[in-house]
């Protein structure tokens, strides 16, 4: 409890509420301690700790484990250095067992930690690069003019606008999940509908800031870099190369501004435990507010440039 490496979240009598704390991501690590650790302890026995640690990410479970495991160490050696005989010293009968479970990802591979996020970032490329760029073209060869003169409101055309790339996004996605299926065994755990609709979230944010972009770019060349300002940020902010608990303070603050950083959690959380949307409605709301933001900017800022 007095260690720096870990917060404690909360504390548990029955044993089937822990997994509620993996689940949500409340915890990432629970410590199972017997009923009898104390009368075990001083009747010589060698009790066992279970700990049950959250293996999606492969790289901080065993972080995680290090640290618990040097913890068990450093007590069971003031156990021995309290011990009033000192044969007890020599047998070592003070000695406490653990034993690790990784829940979600029993083998720790890395892939199943990655290839999510993989998913996100390409879904990211393509709806991103092709809104921004498509709409500047347009207006390049002068078809965005002849639309000007027509009696459909900006909202109605943006709108038509982002139908074509919304259903490319989609089409992408699940291209992708068949692809991560043949390609490295990965399933969805959880409900395809469910992450079908959350990434139909994610692309009216993405491109949201793809039409915002092309408001802003008078050439394919402005806009492509513009998108590619913004999505290496996106990228870097994401906690997909970084885990976010690693960032700066500050910078972990402006990572909430980030919608990529949501839809990684979102997808991993899906694929890999099978969460309902009950766990994921802090990520969803974050998702529905960016996306009406986002598309209300592209609107107000695509009227101002009609006009």
């Amino acid at each position: 409890v007095q260690s720096k490496y870990f917060i404690i979240t909360g504390f548990e009598e029955d044993y089937s509420r822990l997994a509620s704390y993996l689940d949500s991501g409340k915890a990432g690590l629970a410590v199972v301690i017997p009923k009898h650790f104390q009368r075990d302890i001083v009747l010589g026995k060698r009790p066992a700790v279970q700990l049950l640690v959250d293996g999606v990410d492969g790289n901080s479970a065993g972080v995680s484990l290090g640290y618990i495991t040097d913890i068990v160490q450093q007590y069971q050696e003031r156990l021995i250095e309290h011990s009033p005989d000192l044969s007890l010293q020599v047998k070592n009968i003070h000695r406490v067992e653990t034993e690790p479970r990784f829940w979600f990802n029993p083998n720790l591979e890395s892939k199943l930690y990655i290839v999510p996020g993989i998913i996100a970032l390409i879904l990211l490329i393509i709806t991103l690069f092709l809104t921004s760029m498509g709409i500047v073209r347009e207006k390049e060869i002068g078809t965005l003019e002849q639309l000007m003169v027509t009696p459909i409101r900006s909202y109605q055309l943006v709108i038509g606008k982002i139908i074509p790339f919304s259903i490319l996004g989609i089409l992408e996605i699940m291209i992708s999940m068949g692809f991560v299926y043949l390609i490295f065994g990965i399933g969805v755990k959880g409900s395809l509908s469910l992450l079908l609709f959350e990434s139909s979230l994610f692309i009216i944010s993405t491109l949201g800031l793809g039409i915002f972009i092309s408001t802003i770019s008078d050439t394919q060349q402005q806009a492509l870099f513009v998108a590619w300002f913004f999505m290496i940020f996106a990228i870097l902010l994401s906690g997909f190369f970084i885990p976010i608990a690693n960032m700066p303070p500050v910078i972990q603050q402006i990572t909430r501004l980030n919608p990529l950083r949501y839809f990684i959690v979102i997808l991993r959380e899906i694929y890999l435990k099978g969460t309902s949307i009950k766990d994921l409605i802090p990520e969803t709301v974050a998702m529905v507010t960016f996306g009406i933001c986002l598309f209300l900017a592209a609107v107000i800022r695509f009227r101002k440039k009609l006009g």
